[in-house]
């Protein structure tokens, strides 16, 4: 081995040991403040039943948003990726554009979208509201989700030889078949990885959730219906807004405890998904 590779290896090795320092510092710098001493762990939110219902809605949620934006994102990123459409680059444009958007602006733009013009008059007419309502949640958490989770998936069916559906066609089967039986097992690693990134991005919205549905926690039970109640997220709010509420109110300590139950939760997914991906590429 040269010594212009060995020099470059070490390079890259200090590169990642001071990421890891560095994120590990981030965590361990606050773990006095979740161990406080002769105090309960994170101010006692582990007794406190509206951090169990935190955790609860922003799981569902997270998971239902992630879900809805792969059923809408996977087909369009596969229109994409295969530039059949002559619109398609300003589209893909568009899409991508709402990624550099903050979360705030997304949030005012979903009050004045839901609160005026055609889809105010809608839900009237509907009897139904989304805005400052549980639903809303996930209206808010799927733009940004499905934003992020478009270009992993775009990318995954981009990455895929073009030769596989084509050969497909040439056997009789139609553009859903090919799509259905080709490409979507072919691309498997990545549409996983995209619906990771979209669980994510929902999981930890803050700015746009606050805005379009403030919180919740001090709402009287009769605001909620029998479905909030069986699944436990009445008077609940997400993780991510949870933590700002507690720390609003000086409880640091319960802040931080929500803040770590969100990273922890994370990084569980994270986990998870890389202990099957390996599985996945095993087969």
């Amino acid at each position: 081995m040269s010594v212009e590779s060995v020099w470059f290896r070490r390079v890259l090795w200090a590169q990642l040991a001071v990421l890891v320092l560095a994120v590990s510092w981030l965590f361990a710098s606050n773990l006095d403040t979740l161990f406080p001493a002769g105090g309960p762990f994170a101010g006692g939110i582990l007794s406190r039943a509206d951090f169990w219902r935190s955790l609860n809605l922003s799981v569902l949620s997270a998971t239902a948003t992630a879900l809805v934006a792969a059923l809408l994102g996977i087909p369009a990123a596969w229109a994409l990726s295969r530039r059949t459409l002559a619109w398609h680059r300003g589209a893909d444009i568009l899409l991508g554009a709402i990624l550099a958007l903050p979360a705030s602006s997304v949030g005012l733009a979903l009050v004045l979208l839901f609160q005026y013009g055609p889809l105010d008059w809608l839900q009237v007419w509907l009897g139904v509201r989304v805005i400052y309502t549980l639903p809303g949640i996930l209206v808010a958490q799927l733009v940004l989700a499905l934003a992020l989770g478009l270009q992993a998936w775009r990318a995954a069916f981009e990455a895929l030889d073009p030769r596989l559906e084509l050969t497909a066609r040439t056997l009789g089967a139609n553009s859903f078949q090919a799509f259905w039986r080709v490409a979507l097992p072919a691309a498997r690693p990545g549409i996983l990885a995209g619906l990771v990134l979209a669980w994510l991005r929902a999981m930890a919205e803050f700015g746009a959730v606050l805005l379009f549905c403030s919180t919740f926690r001090e709402l009287p039970a009769s605001r909620f219906g029998e479905l909030a109640r069986w699944l436990h997220v009445d008077r609940a709010d997400l993780l991510a807004v949870a933590m700002w509420v507690e720390i609003e109110f000086g409880r640091v300590e319960a802040g931080m405890g929500m803040a770590f139950a969100l990273a922890l939760t994370c990084a569980a997914c994270v986990y998870l998904v890389r202990l099957n991906g390996g599985r996945i590429r095993g087969h």
